[in-house]
């Protein structure tokens, strides 16, 4: 059986849609199939529908992050259950936290940028005695 148990969908950090994830999926001759966003369960249920349609077998799946002994770690969960209420109310603290933190380091990075733009357009404006 040709099983792929490790995608990600818009729903975390992938670039697909989850219907998107499973025809891929499907056209590379995967038989079971499971989608495993990071820290969310909310592309389960399309993610199923999709698979069904296609005619391959769905797993249920999460990639949680876990910090231990300061260092992230990310544990694979299948088989797991997309209505448990402590695995979504988790997911969506985690969401928000890491929408946080990417939101800060745009702002670093655009305050770098904006730096480097400014002392490129003070730079071209001197004039150098000579």
């Amino acid at each position: 059986m040709n099983a792929d148990l490790h995608c990600h969908s818009t729903v975390s950090d992938g670039q697909l849609s989850s219907a998107d994830v499973a025809a891929r999926a499907h056209a590379g001759g995967v038989e079971l199939w499971s989608l495993t966003d990071h820290d969310q369960l909310g592309g389960a249920h399309k993610a199923r529908a999709a698979a069904e349609a296609l005619g391959m077998r769905f797993l249920p799946g999460v990639e949680i992050s876990v910090t231990w002994a300061r260092r992230t770690i990310h544990v694979v969960g299948m088989n797991v259950d997309p209505e448990n209420e402590a695995l979504l109310k988790e997911g969506s603290k985690r969401r928000a936290m890491s929408v946080r933190r990417g939101a800060s380091r745009l702002v670093k990075r655009w305050r770098r940028l904006a730096f480097r733009i400014a002392m490129k357009a003070r730079c071209a404006s001197s004039t150098i005695p000579t």
